[in-house]
C-alpha cells in the first residue's frame, strides 16, 4: 500500500505542479500573452477532465490492471515534463501541447489510481486505505507548491522544477513496477503450484 501511495503522491505533485507553473512558464520562458498562458491552464485542465473519464474507462476495461493505466500515466507525465526542460519546451506552440498533455495524464491518473487501491487494499481495509492514501496526497498538496516556487525563484529557472517532479515520478515508477512485478509473481508462482492443487 506505501508503494501505491507513492505513486499517487508523485502525481499529485505534478498535478500540484502543472496547475501553480504552467502560466508562468508559458509567460516567461515561452514569451506567451498572460492572456492565452491563462487559457492554455484552463485547457490543460479541460484535458484533465476528459483524462479522467477516458482513463478511468480504459482502466474499466484493460485485461492488464488498473496499474497498467497508472504506469501509462507516470511514463507519459515523465515524457512531458522531460520535453519542459529541454530548449523546445520553452517554444509556444510545443510548450502549450505539453501542458495540455499534462493536463490529460496528470490530472486523469486520478480515477484508475483510487481503483487501484481499492483492489490492492486487504480485505476488510478499503477505508483504511483509501483514507491513508488520500492524506498523504493532502500533505504533498500543501507542501510541494511552496518548494516549487522557491526553487523557481532561487534558480529563476522552471527547470529544477520540472526535473524534481520528474525525479519524483521516476522513483514511483520505478519502486511500484517493481512492487508489481513481485506480487505478480507470486500469483503466478501460486497458481501453479502443483500443492494448491487437489
Amino acid at each position: 500500500m506505501v508503494k501505491i501511495t507513492l505513486s499517487g503522491t508523485s502525481l499529485i505533485s505534478v498535478q500540484c505542479g502543472v496547475g501553480i507553473l504552467t502560466v508562468l512558464h508559458l509567460h516567461q520562458a515561452s514569451s506567451v500573452d498572460t492572456g492565452q498562458a491563462a487559457l492554455i491552464l484552463v485547457a490543460s485542465q479541460g484535458a484533465g477532465v476528459a483524462g479522467r473519464i477516458c482513463l478511468a474507462a480504459w482502466s474499466d476495461r484493460s485485461r492488464s490492471g488498473r496499474y497498467a493505466v497508472v504506469l501509462v500515466c507516470m511514463v507519459a507525465v515523465i515524457a512531458g515534463l522531460v520535453v519542459l526542460m529541454t530548449p523546445a519546451g520553452r517554444a509556444p506552440i510545443v510548450a502549450s501541447g505539453v501542458f495540455v498533455w499534462l493536463g490529460f495524464f496528470g490530472f486523469g491518473w486520478y480515477g484508475p489510481w483510487v481503483a487501484y487501491i481499492t483492489e490492492a487494499a486487504p480485505p476488510g481495509k478499503t477505508g483504511f486505505a483509501l483514507g491513508l492514501a488520500m492524506s498523504v496526497n493532502q500533505i504533498a498538496i500543501v507542501t510541494v507548491p511552496p518548494v516549487l516556487g522557491l526553487l523557481v525563484d532561487l534558480t529563476s529557472s522552471f527547470t529544477p522544477a520540472w526535473v524534481l517532479l520528474s525525479l519524483l515520478t521516476v522513483v514511483a515508477l520505478a519502486v511500484t513496477a517493481e512492487a508489481e512485478l513481485r506480487t505478480r509473481r507470486r500469483v503466478s508462482d501460486h497458481s501453479t503450484d502443483p500443492h494448491q492443487h487437489g
